[in-house]
């Protein structure tokens, strides 16, 4: 959100078969962390002043423990 209003959205439908909803949520957020990266290089690019951090969240422990926590 900029200035309070959405600046992208997106709905479609997951182009693999996840074997459990820990997959889908983890490969949903890198998805969305890849926009938002995106997005920060274009804003950059245009010279525009990002002051807050992207919040990301994310209702599912076990993605947020595969993102969170270095288990290799």
């Amino acid at each position: 959100m900029l200035e309070g209003e959405a600046i992208s959205w997106s709905s479609k439908k997951q182009t693999s078969v996840s074997l459990s909803t820990v997959e889908a949520e983890f490969l949903t957020a890198s998805m969305a962390v890849r926009k938002t990266l995106w997005h920060q290089v274009l804003y950059k690019s245009l010279d525009f002043e990002l002051t807050n951090a992207t919040q990301l969240f994310i209702n599912n422990q076990g993605a947020l423990d595969l993102i969170c926590y270095d288990t290799f």
